[in-house]
């Protein structure tokens, strides 16, 4: 054995002979192994491409099952659910693998791994996913919509942007300040009252204590005077009485007797009269005096009251700032070509205040004619302490120096002729200091006389609107079915309706304006941030049908004639989505109609007259606008500029911007079950699948499953097959 062995080493090894020819027997068995590897390798290339794009499509194949009725609306979702999906799929992917029927020779042999080929709709991605509907809109759009017309609209709605802020600034401001004028005037209305009744029972006691001459006999009393000038006789007569009374203790006749009796009674008669007809007189004056003490102390404080309402004033105009919310949208407007509103009522707002030296001036009057008139004031000599001092004269019989009495008669006169001047001032500091309110007040009632009837025109038209839709057939159910979809598929429906009181025309005109701020401010905001925006609101209103002005009866308030309303605004009772339209419609052009009824020749002049002169040609324009707008005509977008022109729809594509928020997309999709009665949560955009097929391996199993170990090729070796694993996904 151990011979054999080194025969063989000797000739294998040692021995030269025939050593080409094994090498080269080795080298044509290393070629040909790497050629065998090479070969598996391109047919598992070939058959992971083959895969794939089987793959691919079938699952293009199975997207192709598109609902129709969506597509119509421009939007693509798989019609059908997992299992015809996967039934699809599998199909397609199968047969794209085989390289058909015949006795040709089959190179690759790929065989679909049935257990390992799954499909899935994703259906998170469905289009009720709110960014998924929002691309495929932006998709569709993007080639079809007119947006061009619908920017141009509202771009030449913003060319008023600027007068529009101006008027609602100074609306805010004129309102606050019209608000609190109006309590300030029924304060100093109600002063005027007090001074003028206190002037006239001063006036009504002139002839009473003015007067130097008697004007009665005595013992009769008519003025002070009479007191004055008889009391000198009623003395006299009180010591005749006395006198005579002591003649009655002689010795006296019947006779005498009873002519001194009879001239006592006499005079007693006289001088009991004439007392208390003094009395009487200084009583009345006492009475009347004191009737004008709580009316000047409640005309003081009114007038106290009035100065703070008109500091109140002051400080909000000083503090009033103008808002900024019109900034984006005015950057981006054209320019009307007209003059603005603060250009045309500079100073016009400072006509509501007054200056602070009328109230000091008038408090000091109504003070002064305090302390010439009462004695609550610092001045204690004053009217009714006179009367008070002379009566007491009286009453005491005159137990005083016929001086002094004199002196209270002319003092009566004096301090009542001093407050009735005090009084007179006072009104005319209140005249003076209101006239132009005062002179404006009429023409003032007339304009908002004019506000208050062309508010009720236009409550009139949306009341007659109101009362149709109430006689009309009710697609209620319908509404508040559409309701439950929106909140199935997202948030809860917020309203958006926006309700004016149509009561009082000053909180009508606010109400109407904090609409229109925001209008312009989400206008500004959107055009300038992107025009998906655009995009979307064009959408909802080429694809869904708005108010059809040539509908009659019930329909023309239904949801099929409003749908682009409901989509708006959301509101679950019929016709009301219409209604909520024409109630925008109207703040958008009262708010327009504003500005140009500020910059009217007409609206010159005192700063409250101002005010209400455009606010009456705001309301009355603005019901021509609504009837015009309810015919279906379109309107001016500034009054009196024939271009451009603006439709009711023109509005909608306005109040799409100002309610971008909200559950607005929601009632989309709710809109589009309805109307293609398809379940947008069911119809899936997406779909990923796995796909699994084998390919029998020629030669050398092992090496290609190191390979695949390296990552030099994808799949996985089991026995003489290789697996090749694919996923593909697709999306409308």
């Amino acid at each position: 054995m151990k011979q054999i062995f080194k025969r063989i080493w000797h000739k294998l090894i040692i021995n030269e002979n025939g050593a080409v020819s094994i090498y080269l027997i080795i080298i044509a068995l290393l070629l040909l192994l790497f050629n065998a590897v090479l070969i598996d390798y391109a047919r598992i290339m070939i058959a992971e491409r083959q895969t794939e794009e089987a793959a691919k499509t079938a699952l293009r194949s199975t997207m192709s099952s598109y609902n129709t009725s969506l597509q119509n609306k421009g939007l693509f979702g798989f019609e059908g659910d997992q299992g015809k999906a996967e039934a699809i799929f599998k199909e397609v992917f199968a047969k794209n693998l085989s390289t058909g029927e015949g006795d040709h020779f089959d190179f690759l042999n790929l065989t679909p791994v049935e257990g390992e080929i799954s499909l899935d709709i994703h259906l998170e991605r469905s289009l009720a996913n709110k960014d998924i509907l929002k691309y495929q809109i932006l998709e569709e759009m993007k080639y079809k919509a007119p947006v061009e017309v619908g920017e141009a609209i509202i771009q030449g709605f913003l060319s008023v942007s600027e007068q529009v802020e101006q008027a609602s600034d100074y609306a805010k401001i004129s309102k606050q300040l019209n608000e609190l004028a109006k309590s300030r005037e029924e304060m100093l209305d109600e002063v005027e009252k007090l001074l003028k009744e206190a002037k006239t029972i001063l006036e009504n006691m002139r002839g009473r204590v003015e007067a130097e001459s008697s004007r009665s006999s005595y013992p009769n009393v008519s003025v002070t005077y009479d007191i004055f000038q008889y009391h000198n006789k009623y003395n006299e007569d009180l010591d005749r009485i006395e006198t005579l009374e002591g003649q009655l203790n002689g010795d006296l006749d019947r006779d005498e007797r009873k002519e001194i009796e009879d001239e006592i009674e006499d005079l007693k008669n006289k001088t009991s009269q004439f007392k208390q007809n003094s009395l009487n007189l200084l009583n009345d004056l006492i009475e009347e005096t004191e009737t004008i003490v709580p009316k000047l102390d409640e005309a003081l404080e009114l007038i106290i009251g009035a100065e703070g309402i008109n500091d109140d004033m002051q400080h909000a105009l000083d503090n009033h700032e103008s808002g900024n919310d019109y900034d984006d949208a005015k950057s981006i407007s054209e320019d009307l070509g007209e003059s603005t509103i603060a250009e045309n009522t500079a100073g016009s707002l400072d006509d509501y205040i007054y200056p602070e030296e009328m109230f000091t001036n008038l408090k000091d009057a109504v003070e002064q004619a305090q302390r010439k008139i009462t004695n609550s004031g610092v001045e204690s000599n004053a009217l009714l302490n006179k009367l008070k001092l002379f009566k007491s004269y009286v009453e005491s019989d005159f137990n005083t120096s016929h001086r002094n009495v004199q002196g209270a008669v002319e003092d009566i006169k004096t301090y009542q002729n001093d407050g009735l001047g005090k009084l007179e001032e006072a009104l005319a500091i209140l005249a003076d200091g209101r006239k132009e309110y005062k002179d404006n007040e009429e023409k003032i009632e007339e304009e908002e006389e004019t506000a208050d009837e062309g508010m009720e025109e236009n409550k009139d038209q949306l009341d007659d609107i109101q009362d149709q839709i109430t006689g009309g057939i009710s697609d209620t159910e319908l509404l508040s079915e559409l309701g439950r979809l929106a909140n199935e598929y997202g948030e809860a429906i917020v309203a958006n309706n926006r309700e004016f009181s149509m009561e009082d025309r000053d909180d009508t005109a606010e109400e109407a304006l904090n609409f229109v701020d925001t209008l312009f401010k989400n206008l500004g905001n959107l055009l300038l941030s992107a025009r998906d925006e655009v995009y979307i609101n064009e959408y909802i209103l080429m694809r869904f049908k708005s108010h059809d002005f040539s509908a009659n009866g019930s329909a023309a308030y239904s949801f099929d004639n409003n749908q682009v309303e409901y989509i708006i605004y959301g509101l679950e009772t019929y016709g009301a989505n219409y209604l909520a339209a024409l109630s925008e419609i109207f703040a958008v052009r009262f708010a327009i109609n504003l500005a140009a009824g500020f910059m009217r020749p007409e609206a010159r002049g005192f700063g409250p007259f101002i005010w209400a002169y455009a606010l009456g040609f705001a309301f009355k324009q603005t019901a021509v606008d609504m009837t015009r707008i309810t015919n279906g005509n379109p309107i001016q977008l500034w009054p009196g500029k024939p271009r451009p022109m603006m439709t009711y729809k023109d509005h909608l594509r306005l109040f799409l911007f100002a309610h971008p928020e909200g559950s607005k997309f929601e009632r989309l999709m709710a809109v589009l079950h309805n109307g293609t009665n398809q379940d947008l949560r069911q119809k899936s955009t997406y779909v990923s699948a796995n796909a699994t097929a084998t390919v029998d391996l020629w030669f050398l199993p092992q090496i290609i499953d190191i390979l695949e170990s390296t990552n030099v090729i994808n799949g996985r070796v089991e026995g003489n097959k290789f697996y090749i694993e694919k996923k593909v996904n697709y999306s409308y």
